[in-house]
């Protein structure tokens, strides 16, 4: 915006220098090229010099190595989770662990039955609409029914579930 306010200004100031310079001189004489060079010349020294000092030069950019989290293999990491969902408060196996299966159940069907996620979603989580689309009412208990109370009851839970999740067919 002061780019635009330094040019505007600078019209104004060689508009004005013409009209006294042409005022000084008499009208039959042509405007040399000095007279309209130079000053064109000067303002774009000035825009040139002001845009550059605004300008930033690149930094350069250090690639900084992120430490990951977790080393070890994904085995052992997955054993970890179930470990943390066997002992977990019930709200954390129920918003994380059971909410990332039905995640994987309805992207299963979705992809078996062809409907959308969301209205499957809404279908699955229906007590009565639920059990009929997957024609599997243990299945359905697992996910959406009671918390299982003590941590190998979750373990086996949740491997149930993973193994019906795999074998469902639409």
């Amino acid at each position: 915006m002061n780019t635009l306010k330094l040019l505007f200004w600078s019209a104004v100031a060689y508009a004005l220098l013409l009209v006294l310079i042409r005022g000084i001189f008499p009208s039959e004489s042509a405007p040399t090229i000095s007279l309209t060079g130079i000053p064109l010349i000067i303002i774009v020294v000035v825009i040139a010099r002001d845009l550059a000092r605004r300008s930033t030069s690149p930094t350069v950019r250090r690639t900084i190595s992120a430490a990951t989290g977790f080393r070890g293999s994904p085995v052992e990491f997955l054993s970890g989770q179930f470990r943390v969902a066997a002992e977990a408060s019930n709200s954390y196996f129920e918003n994380v662990v059971r909410a990332r299966l039905r995640e994987l159940l309805t992207a299963k069907v979705a992809v078996e039955t062809g409907q959308d996620h969301e209205t499957l979603r809404r279908i699955l989580s229906d007590a009565r609409e639920g059990p009929k689309i997957l024609d599997d009412e243990s299945l359905y208990r697992m996910l959406y029914g009671p918390i299982p109370k003590n941590g190998p009851g979750r373990i086996k839970s949740i491997s149930d579930a993973i193994d019906l999740i795999g074998a469902w067919k639409g």
